[in-house]
C-alpha cells in the first residue's frame, strides 16, 4: 500500500516547508530504490540520511506532519530491504529517539522494533551492538505487544545470550547492561513476550542469575523491574504487592540513585526514575510504596551531590551531566507527588534546588516547584519558612521562558496555576505576569504542541486546563485578567482543544473541564459558542484505538499440503498400523516404518509452523503499513481539519463584519438625508450672510483706499526730507574718512613702537630665565654644600666621640696601670 503519496501543494502550505527538504528527498530516493534498486539510490539515500541524523533542528521529527509521516514510513520499507541503509537508518533513529513526539511514533506506530531485531547479531562489531541497543532501549519503552510476534524468539535468545555472558570487558558489560535495559522494556507489561522468554530460557537459572546481577550491583532496577514481570507472569500479581518485596525494590532504587547521581551516570538515573513511577501509578503497588519509612532519609543523603551538580555553569555542563539534572528532578517530582509528609522538611531545600536548576534544566525545575507548591493546596496557604525561601527566587521563576517558550512553557503554566491556589502567593503572581505574557506563552504552546501528534494534543490539553484554572483564580481580582481570560475562551485552538476535553476518554480530563465549567466566574452565556463543536468532535477515533486484525481462520489456505505419494504412504501404513494393532501383532512392525511416519509428521507440522511464521510476519507487517498509512491520513486530516475550522472560524468572522457594515452603511444613510436637510438651510444662511458681508467689505475698502492716499501723502514728504538728511550724512561721512586715514597712519606707527618693544620683553625674558637657571644651578650646589657640611659635621662628631672615648680609656688605663704601680710598692 502506498502510503507516501504526499501532493506537493499541500507541502507547500506550510511556511516552514523548506526544513523538510532533506526528507523529501529521501522519500524521492527510496521510491527510486523500491523500482530500481540502483546503487545511486542507495547512496542518495545514505547521503540524506546523514544529513538528517546531523540536522540540529530537532522539530524536523515532530509527529503529525504529513512529510515526517511519509518519511518514517519509506525508511521503514528501504531498512526491511537486504541492500537498504540500515546503519544510516540507525543513526537517523538514534537522533529522533531524542524528540519526544517521535519517540512515541517510533515505538507505537511506525514499528521498528522487528527490523532492528533482525540487525542484532553476534556479526556486527560491538560499536555498532552498542548503537543499535541504545536506539532500541529508546524505541522500546513502553511499546505493546498484543500477539507472539516472530521476532520475539530470536530476539530473546539473543539479549539472554549477552546478558548471561561474563562481564570481562567494559564493552561486553555495556552491551549486557543495554541488552537488560531492552529485555525490560519488552517484557514489560507484555505477556507475549514474557512467555517467549519463559521459552527461550531456564526460568530458575535466569532469575537465579538475575538475582546475582542485583546484588552485585549491576543493574539493580532493571533487575527488579524484570523480576516483577516474571513474578506477575508465573506466581500472580499478589505475591509481588507484598511490602516486604515492595521495599526490598524500593531500597534498591534508592540506592541506584544515590550512586548514579555520585558517578553521574545517565542512564541509571533514567531507569530509576522509570521504575519509581511505574511502582507509584500502580494503585495496588501504591499502598505498600506510601509504608516504605527510609524516602527522606536517602532523599537527605543524596541532596549535597545534587548540590554539587546544580554548580556546574550552563557552559560547562555537558549533556551527560545535563540528562543527569534532568531525571534527578523527574524523580523526586514523584517522590513529592506522594504527598509524604515526612517529606515536607526537605521542600525548603527543595525550592532552594528548583532555583539553582532552573537555568540548567528549566522545564524539570519548573515542574518540581509546581509539585512542591500544590501539597498545600488543600490548607490554602504556605509556611512561613517556605514562604520566605520563595519570595526570594520567585521573580526569576515566573519570567516566562524566553528561548523556545514551547517545550517549557507548559512546567511555566503548572507553576502559575499552583500558585494561583494559594492565597499567600496570587498576589505575587498579578505582580509579577501580565495578561500578555500569559497568553503568549500559553499561544506558544499551542503553536508547538500542535504538530506533535496525539502526544501534542495530550499535552495542549493539559496547558489548557491550566490555563482555565488560573485564569478563572485571576479573573476576579483583576479586570485586565478578566478581558485576557475572555480572550483566551474565544482563541479558537483554545476551544478546539476544550471540546476534546470533554468527549476524551480521559476521566480526569473530562472531571477537571466539568470543574472548570461549574466554576461561578465561567461565562454561561459562552457556552454554547466554546462547545459547539463538541458533538462533532466526539467521533473522533484515536491512533490507539484503531489496530488492524488478520483473520487467522484461513490458516489452511496458507498451509502447504503433502505430495500425492506421500498422503498415499502415510495412509496406507496408517491401515497397517490399525491391522496390526487390531489383531495384536503390533510389536511385528519395522521400527523404520514408525520412524518414516513420525518423520512424515514432523515435516507437516515443521511446515505448517513455517507458514504460520510466514504468515504471522507478513500480518505484522501490513498492520505496520496500515498504521504508516492511518498516520498519514489522520496527519493529512488533522491539517485539513485545522484549515477547515481557521476557514469556518474567518467566514463566521466575516459574516459578523458583514452584518456589522450593513448596520453601519443603514446608520450612515439616514445621517446622509439629516446632513442634507441642514446642509439646505445652512446655505440660505451663508448667502444672506455672504451679502452683508460683501457690504460691509466694500465700505471698508473705500475707507481703506482713502487712508491709503492720506499715507502717501505724508510719504512723499517724508522721503523728501529723509533725502536732505542723508546729503548732509554724505557730506559728514567724507570728512570723517579723512580723519580715518590720518588716524590709521598714526595707528601703523604705534604698532612698529609695539612690535619693537615686544622683541625688548621677550629678550629680557630670555635674559631672566637664563638668570634663573643660574640661580637654581646655585641653590643646588649650595643645597649639595650644606649637604656636604652636614656630613662631615657628622663625622667629624664622630670622631670627636670617638677621640674622647678613646681619651676616657686612657684615662681608666692610666688609673690602672697607676693602681697596679702603687699595688706592688706597697
Amino acid at each position: 500500500m502506498e502510503v507516501d503519496g504526499v501532493e506537493e501543494n499541500n507541502v507547500k502550505n506550510y511556511p516552514d516547508g523548506a526544513k523538510f527538504v532533506n526528507l523529501k528527498a529521501f522519500v524521492n530516493a527510496a521510491r527510486d530504490f523500491e523500482v530500481t534498486h540502483s546503487e545511486s539510490a542507495v547512496n542518495m539515500m545514505t547521503r540524506n540520511l546523514g544529513l538528517i541524523a546531523s540536522s540540529c533542528d530537532l522539530s524536523i521529527f515532530s509527529a503529525g506532519r504529513i512529510e515526517v509521516c511519509a518519511f518514517f514510513s519509506s525508511l521503514w520499507r528501504v531498512m526491511r530491504e537486504a541492500r537498504g541503509p540500515h546503519w544510516a537508518g540507525v543513526a537517523v533513529l538514534a537522533r529522533a529517539s531524542t524528540e519526544p513526539s517521535a519517540r512515541h511514533a517510533l515505538t507505537h506506530t511506525y514499528k521498528f522494533m522487528p527490523i532492528l531485531a533482525r540487525l542484532l547479531s553476534d556479526t556486527v562489531s560491538n560499536e555498532k551492538k552498542i548503537k543499535l541497543l541504545t536506539v532500541m532501549q529508546d524505541i522500546s519503552y513502553g511499546i505493546k505487544i498484543s500477539w507472539q510476534e516472530c521476532y520475539l524468539p530470536s530476539l530473546m535468545k539473543q539479549l539472554t545470550e549477552w546478558i548471561t555472558q561474563p562481564m570481562t570487558e567494559p564493552q561486553h558489560r555495556t552491551i549486557g547492561h543495554k541488552s537488560l535495559t531492552v529485555l525490560v522494556n519488552v517484557c514489560y507489561g507484555n505477556l507475549p513476550a514474557i512467555y517467549a522468554l519463559m521459552r527461550t530460557v531456564d526460568t530458575k537459572n535466569f532469575v537465579g542469575h538475575l538475582i546475582n546481577l542485583k546484588d552485585g550491583g549491576y543493574g539493580g532496577v532493571e533487575v527488579c523491574r524484570l523480576l516483577l514481570c516474571l513474578s506477575n507472569s508465573t506466581r500472580g500479581s499478589a505475591n509481588t504487592r507484598q511490602p516486604d518485596v515492595t521495599h526490598s525494590y524500593l531500597s534498591c532504587s534508592m540506592k541506584t540513585f544515590n550512586k548514579a547521581i555520585v558517578e553521574r551516570d545517565p542512564t541509571q538515573l533514567l531507569h530509576a526514575y522509570t521504575f519509581i513511577n511505574d511502582l507509584c501509578s500502580d494503585s495496588d503497588i501504591k499502598s505498600f510504596v506510601l509504608t516504605y519509612p527510609d524516602f527522606s532519609t536517602a532523599l537527605q543523603e543524596s541532596l549535597k551531590n545534587i548540590n554539587e551538580l546544580c554548580k556546574i555553569t550552563p557552559t560547562d555542563m555537558a549533556e551527560p551531566e545535563t540528562s543527569c539534572l534532568q531525571h534527578v528532578l523527574k524523580f523526586i517530582t514523584v517522590l513529592i507527588n506522594l504527598d509524604l509528609y515526612s517529606l515536607r522538611s526537605l521542600h525548603c531545600q527543595l525550592v532552594c534546588l528548583c532555583m539553582k536548576s532552573a537555568r540548567n534544566c528549566l522545564p524539570e525545575s519548573l515542574e518540581l516547584f509546581a509539585a512542591i507548591v500544590s501539597q498545600y493546596r488543600d490548607e490554602g496557604t504556605l509556611p512561613r519558612e517556605l514562604t520566605s525561601v520563595i519570595s526570594d527566587g520567585l521573580p526569576a521563576l515566573l519570567v516566562p521562558p524566553a528561548l523556545e517558550p514551547g517545550k517549557a512553557g507548559l512546567q511555566w503554566l503548572q507553576v502559575v496555576g499552583a500558585l494561583c491556589e494559594s492565597s499567600d502567593t496570587q498576589e505575587r503572581v498579578l505582580h509579577e505576569v501580565t495578561p500578555d505574557s500569559f497568553e503568549d506563552t500559553l499561544y506558544a504552546v499551542l503553536q508547538y504542541t500542535s504538530q506533535n501528534g496525539p502526544v501534542g494534543v495530550e499535552t495542549g490539553a493539559q496547558c489548557v486546563v491550566l490555563a482555565c484554572r488560573a485564569g478563572l483564580a485571576l479573573a476576579p481580582l483583576s479586570r485586565h485578567w478578566e478581558a485576557a481570560f475572555s480572550r483566551m475562551l474565544a482563541h479558537h485552538q483554545v476551544r478546539k482543544l476544550l471540546c476534546s476535553c470533554m468527549t476524551s476518554s480521559n476521566g480526569t480530563r473530562r472531571k477537571q473541564m466539568l470543574q472548570i465549567i461549574k466554576h461561578h466566574y465561567f461565562p454561561v452565556d459562552q457556552m454554547n459558542q466554546i462547545f459547539g463543536e463538541s458533538v462533532h468532535n466526539a467521533s473522533d477515533i484515536s491512533v490507539e484505538s484503531v489496530s488492524g486484525r488478520v483473520d487467522t481462520d484461513s490458516e489452511s489456505v496458507w498451509a502447504e499440503r503433502l505430495a500425492p505419494s506421500q498422503e498415499l504412504a502415510i495412509n496406507s501404513l496408517i491401515s497397517r498400523l490399525n491391522e496390526a494393532l487390531q489383531a495384536g501383532k503390533i510389536n511385528d512392525i519395522a521400527t523404520s516404518s514408525a520412524m518414516e511416519l513420525y518423520g512424515y509428521k514432523l515435516t507437516c507440522l515443521e511446515q505448517r509452523l513455517h507458514s504460520h511464521a510466514v504468515t504471522l510476519q507478513s500480518a505484522t507487517e501490513h498492520t505496520a503499513s496500515l498504521q504508516h498509512a492511518l498516520a498519514l491520513m489522520q496527519a493529512t486530516n488533522t491539517s485539513q481539519q485545522d484549515v477547515l475550522y481557521t476557514t469556518q472560524m474567518q467566514n463566521e468572522k466575516y459574516k459578523k463584519t458583514i452584518e456589522e457594515l450593513h448596520k453601519q452603511l443603514e446608520d450612515a444613510e439616514k445621517t446622509l438625508q439629516s446632513f442634507r436637510a441642514k446642509l439646505a438651510g445652512e446655505r440660505l444662511d451663508k448667502e444672506n450672510q455672504k451679502d452683508a458681508l460683501q457690504k460691509e467689505f466694500r465700505s471698508q475698502i473705500a475707507n481703506i483706499e482713502n487712508e491709503m492716499k492720506a499715507r502717501e501723502r505724508e510719504m512723499e514728504e517724508r522721503y523728501k526730507h529723509l533725502e536732505l538728511d542723508n546729503r548732509s550724512l554724505q557730506k559728514k561721512l567724507e570728512q570723517q574718512a579723512n580723519k580715518n586715514s590720518e588716524l590709521a597712519s598714526v595707528l601703523i606707527k604705534f604698532e612698529e613702537r609695539v612690535k619693537h618693544k615686544d622683541k625688548k620683553l621677550e629678550e629680557a625674558a630670555a635674559a631672566e630665565s637664563a638668570l634663573r637657571r643660574d640661580v637654581e644651578q646655585k641653590d643646588n650646589m649650595i643645597k649639595q654644600l650644606e649637604k656636604t657640611v652636614v656630613e662631615r659635621e657628622n663625622r667629624l662628631y664622630q670622631v670627636t666621640s670617638q677621640m674622647e672615648e678613646m681619651k676616657r680609656v686612657q684615662e681608666m688605663v692610666a688609673k690602672l696601670m697607676s693602681k697596679s704601680t702603687s699595688t706592688p710598692a706597697s
